[in-house]
């Protein structure tokens, strides 16, 4: 019953904030600002991150990076991405909505390419992957009402998890083939 209700609202949430921006596919040489966005509990995050923005630096785009961390944190654990750019479940409302100044970057701007390097169907990435306002989008998991314009995903009988650096490494290939 109740997850019926946030249905109702979240259906709410996302005709509200949905972008309207055209979306389709791009070659790179029309590309210069991309949002991407990482789970923190992805393995070797921070390798990932690194060669995303070592991407950017060397075909000369702008990337945004920013982090879903949804882990349990002790007290004395800090977060370890800048606080800024990390979505953490204190701020997400009642139906899974991002606190909007987080992402408003995201929500707010018209860019390029969004990236989405999260592999799962939970409400938070659904709702910033349809309603960023990215001309071109990117994702691993497809969502309902097909939020990108290309999903790549990993092999299915490994764990999609540790696929994060083959993924981005297929988005980089395939970004360079298109014309």
């Amino acid at each position: 019953m109740f997850e019926s209700i946030k249905n109702i609202f979240r259906k709410r949430r996302l005709a509200k904030f949905i972008s309207t921006v055209p979306t389709g596919l791009m070659p790179v040489e029309k590309i210069s600002t991309v949002n991407v966005v990482i789970d923190v509990e992805e393995p070797g995050f921070d390798e990932l991150k690194e060669e995303i923005m070592a991407w950017g630096r060397q075909t000369g785009l702008k990337v945004n990076i920013y982090f879903f961390d949804f882990r349990k944190l002790d007290k004395e654990e800090l977060l370890l991405t800048s606080i800024q750019t990390t979505i953490i479940k204190k701020d997400l409302d009642w139906i899974g909505v991002p606190e909007l100044s987080k992402v408003i970057g995201l929500l707010g701007e018209t860019s390029d390419l969004f990236i989405s390097m999260i592999n799962n169907g939970d409400f938070p990435i659904d709702f910033l992957s349809k309603c960023t306002k990215a001309r071109f989008k990117i994702g691993r998991y497809e969502y309902e009402g097909h939020a990108y314009d290309l999903v790549i995903s990993g092999n299915q009988t490994a764990d999609l998890r540790s696929d994060s650096k083959r993924i981005f490494a297929a988005i980089k290939e395939f970004l360079t083939k298109i014309q």
